[in-house]
């Protein structure tokens, strides 16, 4: 289990900077990468969902104020920046399907192993990033529906944004968190509310609150 993969692993994006920090008697490494000028903890591809699904039902914004809700927030900003970087007219990079099939994308600056990007967005991906950019995904919701990417169920799953092209499936797991993201944000995080209700919900408060990820 590390923060970032250690230092010494030279294959991956970046090599991590950073310092130990003993948590419950635990050596961890709390490395971090740099995009932007902003430190982040990267996840694997550098996908949305990697990084904001597990908030849905963990309170990660509320008590990690100084960990995994303030890397949430920087994987919502360098997604947006890396698509302006590339000049695409939307953001919101993450695992969809395609025309063909299913395939990872990613803002591949953001990734251990970073994904490519493929010009490809995906609702789910803007939908996540509501409780941290909530006018920058209404922004982005018409940049899609512009695209045409609207439609009878919702939202398509995925839209190249250089050439038009529409991956025209609708996900149960996509719709999933499309659906979750509306109703904690419309509902000030009734789901995780109801996750945290329940002892499970409850184990990782306190160690959700010590953490100090190293991108202050």
């Amino acid at each position: 289990m590390y923060r970032t993969l250690p230092q010494e692993w030279d294959w991956q994006a970046q090599i991590p900077q950073g310092q130990s920090v003993k948590y419950d008697g635990v050596d961890v490494f709390e490395g971090s990468y740099v995009y932007k000028d902003k430190k982040f903890v990267p996840s694997w591809g550098g996908s949305m969902f990697e990084a904001l699904m597990p908030g849905m039902v963990i309170k990660e914004k509320d008590l990690g104020t100084q960990a995994l809700g303030l890397n949430n927030q920087r994987h919502v900003e360098l997604q947006i920046e890396y698509a302006k970087e590339k000049g695409y007219a939307a953001w919101g990079f993450s695992p969809s399907a395609t025309p063909t099939g299913y395939s990872e994308f990613a803002a591949t600056p953001l990734g251990t192993s970073g994904y490519k990007d493929g010009a490809t967005v995906t609702a789910h991906a803007t939908f996540l990033a509501l409780d941290y950019a909530p006018e920058a995904v209404r922004k982005n919701i018409k940049a899609l529906k512009n695209f045409k990417m609207f439609g009878k169920y919702g939202f398509y799953d995925s839209l190249n944004v250089e050439t038009g092209e529409l991956a025209k499936a609708y996900l149960a797991l996509d719709q999933g968190m499309i659906m979750v993201s509306i109703t904690n944000y419309l509902q000030d995080g009734v789901i995780r509310d109801y996750f945290h209700s329940d002892v499970i919900g409850q184990t990782p408060e306190e160690s959700l609150k010590k953490e100090v990820f190293s991108i202050q």
